[in-house]
């Protein structure tokens, strides 16, 4: 997992190729008048989704993690904590979705990162995670959640 806000992301680059190719589309574009749901860059190797939801608490909240790809996401209005655990750490509550790509998880919130506009983070595979958390009250989040292809 990385955590940073976008204006360091120099000193990230060359981690790989579409993590930088997902970072120079942030740094390229205005979201204000793009809709929410699915956009593709490279087809399924690299795409986003553009989301919006309400805070909540993180007993209504889940954990997941992924298989077949990275999460890269950027916050673009309000602020959030994401809880952040190892993979291992974890139990499988739901067997992996094939489809969708992702593993419904167990496990205790031992830590969380707080995220407000500007923020990046990476997420690999072996990083289970949950969005979403308030931060002082339920407050609307807009962000972009990239999908790279591993």
């Amino acid at each position: 997992m990385i955590v940073d806000h976008i204006r360091n992301f120099h000193f990230y680059k060359g981690i790989h190729e579409r993590i930088n190719q997902a970072i120079d589309y942030i740094q390229q574009t205005d979201f204000t008048n793009i809709q929410t749901g699915t956009h593709e860059i490279d087809g399924e190797n690299l795409f986003f989704n553009l989301i919006e939801y309400e805070t909540k608490t993180p007993d209504e909240r889940f954990w997941e993690s992924h298989k077949k790809y990275l999460d890269v996401h950027y916050i673009l209005e309000g602020k959030e904590y994401i809880g952040c655990e190892s993979f291992e750490r974890m139990e499988i509550k739901q067997p992996y979705d094939e489809q969708d790509d992702y593993y419904l998880l167990e496990g205790g919130l031992k830590s969380m990162v707080r995220m407000q506009k500007g923020d990046f983070m990476i997420l690999f595979p072996q990083d289970a995670h949950m969005t979403g958390i308030m931060v002082d009250t339920t407050e609307k989040v807009r962000k972009v959640v990239f999908k790279i292809k591993l």
